[in-house]
């Protein structure tokens, strides 16, 4: 999940420091007068003082205000995407992979595979690929599912054509490529924020883009309907977790979380004594962290493991829903796409859910996140957080460890690890590195049978 901002008023800048340096000046010109009058004849006069101050302090200030002219310049958000056709409606079919969708695209002749990333202002393209040599159009502040904050540049993309429409002014953010990614880049809401409506249908593998006003209306009509607000450009709407805990979350399907809950802000509801927790069964407590954003890991601290039992979707309630708490924001994550599909209607800004099962409240069955690598300071896998009552944890790791080889095969990267060929059903041996320098080696069933990464 990526968060586009803008950051405008270069030039403004620009000229408010040269007005400020032309007003300093004239005031320190009146110092100087002010000085050569109030001085004894006697006494030489310290004009020359007045005069260094000058000249240096215009030094710095025409330093100061030339060198972010010299600078790559700042761009805007942009959502003017667009599309070859006009009242046009095209379906794509979609792959659905580890619980994430992927769209295909076509630039320069050339087949993509692309993450459809609700959370991300802007589409993304990693740097190091042809893509990312598309023409400049400045930089922008991207935020990231953990917070973090950056200036990154933006391209210009060549027209892409996705199903039988191109699109076209469709601009990207270049990012570094995440570990263990098989993606070439990332579809962002800016394709909504455009104007475009669009339907994610997972249970049917189809995605449909339209710039018809009309075409889900008889779909809709039965609909759960919520009204979402834009925050960076991405979508959020208001839900009911647990209890009476109203709390915003962020439409991101670019997480393969169902639900995760900002900590502070669950903290903050099991502490009111007058809240109710009616649906929320707490299943534990770990230090580490899990989620990676395109700008880095999310800081340690303690994560709660949940189980949720009457999750309100607007009208719609799902029970049995095992979740866990993020330093980042909370968000609903692709694993919803499973259970109904989704329409954005940029229009009227109104997300809909169209349920599978007609089933209240409807049974998720998720599993419990039972562990999570992440990447530590020299990029080697690392367990960020281990569940105490999941297998991983009886098998032996511990929050912290570092894998440093796979039945007696060198692990050298999370990238590494995450491609490793692991046969479901089958124990692999893991040496480890604790926190203390100490080895031992573990025996652990990485995929387990029929089982789907949750």
């Amino acid at each position: 999940m990526m968060r586009a901002d803008t950051l405008t008023g270069l030039e403004g800048l620009v000229k408010l420091v040269g007005l400020v340096k032309l007003v300093i000046l004239e005031r320190l010109v009146r110092l100087e007068r002010l000085v050569r009058l109030e001085s004894p004849a006697s006494l030489p006069t310290p004009s020359w003082l007045c005069r260094m101050a000058i000249f240096h302090l215009s030094f710095l200030i025409f330093h100061f205000s030339s060198t972010p002219a010299q600078a790559q310049p700042l761009g805007r958000y942009s959502a003017d995407i667009v599309a070859s056709a006009v009242n046009f409606a095209d379906t794509i079919d979609i792959e659905w992979d580890r619980q994430q969708v992927y769209v295909p695209l076509t630039i320069d002749g050339r087949s993509y595979r692309f993450l459809l990333d609700t959370g991300a202002g802007l589409t993304v393209v990693f740097s190091g690929t042809p893509l990312a040599d598309s023409p400049r159009a400045g930089g922008i502040l991207s935020h990231d599912a953990t917070g973090r904050t950056d200036t990154v540049t933006m391209v210009q993309l060549p027209p892409m054509l996705i199903g039988s429409v191109v699109l076209e002014h469709c601009h990207a953010t270049v990012q570094q490529h995440a570990p263990g990614s098989h993606i070439d880049g990332i579809l962002g809401f800016d394709l909504v924020n455009s104007g475009l409506s669009m339907k994610i249908d997972v249970p049917r593998r189809q995605f449909i883009i339209t710039d018809r006003r009309d075409l889900f209306r008889q779909e809709t009509d039965g609909a759960i309907s919520l009204r979402y607000t834009l925050n960076f450009h991405v979508p959020y709407v208001d839900i009911t977790p647990f209890g009476r805990q109203r709390e915003r979350v962020l439409i991101d399907t670019g997480s393969r979380r169902f639900f995760a809950m900002n900590k502070a802000h669950f903290d903050a509801a099991t502490a009111d004594e007058g809240q109710s927790l009616r649906g929320l069964t707490i299943e534990g407590r770990s230090t580490g962290r899990h989620a990676i954003g395109l700008g880095g890991m999310e800081p340690e601290g303690e994560v709660v493991f949940m189980q949720l039992d009457n999750l309100q979707l607007g009208d719609y309630a799902f029970s049995n829903l095992h979740a866990i708490t993020t330093q980042g924001g909370s968000h609903l994550g692709a694993p919803l796409l499973q259970h109904g599909a989704l329409i954005f209607t940029p229009r009227q800004r109104r997300l809909f859910f169209l349920p599978q099962s007609g089933q209240q409240p409807c049974p998720v069955d998720n599993r419990q996140l039972e562990i999570a690598f992440v990447a530590d300071e020299l990029g080697r896998p690392q367990v960020g957080l281990v569940w105490e009552q999941g297998e991983p944890y009886q098998a032996g790791l511990r929050q912290g460890d570092i894998i440093e080889q796979i039945d007696q095969r060198p692990v050298l990267s999370l990238q590494q690890f995450i491609r490793w060929p692991f046969m479901p059903g089958h124990p692999h041996t893991f040496t480890l590195r604790d926190r203390q320098g100490q080895r031992r080696n573990v025996s652990w069933v990485r995929i387990p049978l029929k089982s789907e990464e949750q």
